[in-house]
């Protein structure tokens, strides 16, 4: 399993970074261990998470099906050898004979078997229940019994808080770090700078608590060990943690699970509109009458704006009452409702401000972006 590493720029953050999805490394376990978990009876927050969250936490082996996949600057992999990484998972739901866990899409993308491995070294096969490109949440199913990890509110969270990263960076497992919540509502650009059109990742939680090649699909948890969020991805000049790591919030990867589990795929909410984000030098070139918004310019296939009403030209302003100023935050409101929801759209046309309802809709397999996502086997 390779790390994919991409040039952007991250919203809100100056200058250009390489980023890197972190499902594998191709390294194997340095060492073979077992880990010991200290008892949570202490006033040590950051041990006290550990604690209770680490039982919970697996580590995930994946042998690919593409044998010749090469790492970015590295020799062709020996065609007769299969690819091999690692990356994390976190046990999230019982099931009649065993658990279901939860990790990212792009740790079992082209997966040709799956092995998952608990803190005290067992190991089982496992069976890949479902996966999403776009939420980058996959599930894989165990015969076993885990115990499963409380879930966390991620909407509770607040920038400064202290927040625990634990998985398999580089094949050691297991292995925890601590920092806290530098952001929240992150969007992360394209993961492919050939792949344009990639829906983004939106409304992810920025932390610092180190996060590396391996950690994907782990637990980002808070002071009592509760799951806030699923390590997915970092920012960084060299590769590795650069203090910059994102994680998909606990509320968003329960949605994606749940639907994996229950239907086998995950619904997106979906208006269809194509657009442009408005800045100030935008609206005066275009001679809008305000500064912020997202300017419709278009429409997917299958958009249910277009067919409540909305028209090219218009600028939104907000979404059910929430101010939106960009693009970004017209996905990320969307991504927060449900399909067939009624949502009202303020916006302005001909100058002239005015509501309308729109239903949300389920964005068009035709629309799927899993061949614009990475491979990463």
């Amino acid at each position: 399993m390779l790390v994919a590493l991409i040039v952007s720029i991250l919203g809100g953050l100056a200058g250009g970074f390489i980023g890197a999805r972190l499902g594998g490394n191709g390294f194997r376990s340095l060492i073979p261990t077992r880990v010991t978990v200290v008892p949570s009876k202490t006033s040590e927050p950051v041990v006290a998470a550990a604690a209770a969250a680490v039982p919970s936490v697996v580590n995930i082996d994946v042998s690919a099906e593409d044998s010749n996949t090469k790492e970015e600057g590295l020799p062709d992999t020996h065609p007769d050898v299969p690819a091999q990484g690692n990356g994390s998972g976190v046990v999230y739901k019982k099931n009649d004979g065993g658990v279901y866990i939860i990790t990212n899409n792009h740790v079992v993308d082209g997966a040709k078997s799956i092995t998952v491995r608990d803190p005290g070294g067992q190991r089982w096969d496992a069976k890949l229940v479902g996966r999403d490109p776009e939420t980058d949440i996959a599930i894989v199913e165990i015969e076993a019994d885990l115990p499963t990890m409380e879930l966390g509110d991620s909407e509770k969270l607040a920038v400064g808080q202290t927040v625990v990263a634990i998985g398999s960076p580089f094949g050691l497992e297991h292995s925890v770090t601590s920092g806290v919540v530098s952001a929240l509502g992150r969007s992360l650009p394209d993961f492919s700078t050939s792949s344009p059109g990639t829906y983004p990742l939106v409304d992810v939680i920025q932390t610092d608590a180190a996060i590396n090649p391996g950690n994907s699909g782990g637990a980002l948890v808070d002071r009592s060990g509760r799951l806030v969020g699923i390590n997915t991805a970092i920012y960084s000049d060299s590769g590795s943690s650069g203090g910059i790591g994102f994680a998909i919030p606990t509320n968003a990867a329960i949605k994606a699970a749940d639907q994996l589990i229950s239907k086998g795929k995950v619904e997106h909410p979906f208006l269809g509109v194509i657009g442009q984000t408005v800045n100030a030098d935008v609206a005066k070139a275009k001679k809008l009458p305000v500064e912020e918004g997202a300017l419709v310019q278009d429409f997917s296939s299958g958009s249910t704006a277009k067919a409540s009403g909305i028209k090219v030209g218009d600028l939104i302003v907000a979404l059910d009452g929430t101010p939106i100023r960009s693009m970004d935050d017209l996905i990320l409101q969307v991504r927060r409702k449900q399909v067939d929801e009624k949502v009202d759209l303020t916006l302005y046309r001909d100058g002239k401000r005015q509501v309308i309802t729109v239903t949300v809709g389920e964005k068009p397999a035709e629309l799927d972006t899993e061949s614009q996502v990475p491979t990463l086997p």
